[in-house]
């Protein structure tokens, strides 16, 4: 597995299928597949929008994300879960 990847699940999530890929407009998986030709089209629950959380960023919620080791002002790391 790669470095900068990380293993995780994502509940609601589904794959779309090649028939539901093929009917999405044609500049959109262009400029995606140009961008990066290595990914997978995804169905994600996003009711009214609230997943968005900026240009070009979702926040989706996950379950069994590694932990992170962050750096406080006062220097002490501290571990968080991501969840």
């Amino acid at each position: 597995m790669e470095t900068d990847h990380m293993t995780v699940f994502v509940p609601g999530v589904r794959p779309l299928t090649q028939v539901e890929v093929s009917e999405l407009p044609k500049l959109s998986v262009r400029l995606a597949e140009a961008s990066n030709p290595k990914g997978v089209w995804l169905d994600v629950p996003c009711p009214e929008h609230t997943c968005l959380s900026g240009e070009d960023r979702i926040s989706l919620p996950i379950t069994g994300a590694p932990e992170k080791k962050t750096k406080r002002e006062d220097g002490f790391l501290v571990e968080d879960v991501l969840f």
